[in-house]
């Protein structure tokens, strides 16, 4: 009976200490002593880091000067006939450059003999060159031209290896126009065009070369 009660009252001071405030098993709190570390901005999207109108690598802005020279060669075979260098400045995303060089030529069109005398009248034909030019940024510190390029040369009966049915005593007026865009480096020259004149068999080429003002 003495040792039941002992046992009994063991028991009940088990639980009367495990129900006390102080027997349970205290919670761990968070530490506040450490400051936490403040959160880095994130990244801006890549679109954002270079905004419209940004100057982009390797792009030079609107405005940027060019220099532009077209030269238009005669050749007969390997013979070298006749070059007209033009050279002239643009530019980039500005207005367009006109570049006229030519010489009117009379062209007789009739001959009256009314009062007892030959008469001849003339009517004047422009021939010479003609260049219209504009310059685009290609990026990649490349440009883009815009040119139209028209040509005429009047040639004699005879002269030039014109054949022989010609010896009229009128004049022959040779037309070449071309209408290019090519896309050229800073100190870069291009071929453009190599073309054959049907009557004469010569060969016309059309050399572009450009370089950044700097």
């Amino acid at each position: 009976m003495t040792r039941r009660l002992a046992v009994t009252l063991a028991y009940a001071i088990a639980a009367a200490f495990l129900a006390s405030p102080s027997g349970a098993q205290d919670t761990p709190k968070p530490d506040t002593t450490k400051t936490p570390e403040a959160a880095k901005p994130a990244e801006p999207p890549r679109s954002d880091r270079h905004p419209p109108g940004a100057m982009l690598p390797d792009r030079h802005p609107p405005g940027a000067m060019l220099r532009v020279q077209v030269v238009i060669s005669r050749h007969q075979g390997e013979r070298k006939l006749a070059s007209l260098p033009y050279s002239f400045s643009v530019t980039v995303e500005g207005r367009p450059v006109r570049v006229r060089m030519g010489v009117e030529t009379p062209v007789a069109v009739a001959t009256s003999s009314d009062t007892g005398k030959a008469s001849t009248s003339f009517q004047y034909r422009n021939v010479g060159t003609n260049i219209d030019c504009n310059a685009r940024d290609a990026g990649e510190g490349r440009y883009r031209l815009t040119l139209s390029v028209e040509n005429s040369s009047v040639a004699g009966a005879g002269s030039g290896g014109l054949p022989e049915v010609t010896t009229t005593g009128a004049p022959l007026f040779r037309t070449f126009k071309t209408d290019l865009d090519p896309v050229l480096r800073d100190g870069q020259t291009v071929q453009t065009v190599a073309s054959t004149d049907p009557v004469t068999g010569e060969v016309v080429k059309i050399d572009v070369t450009l370089n950044v003002v700097k």
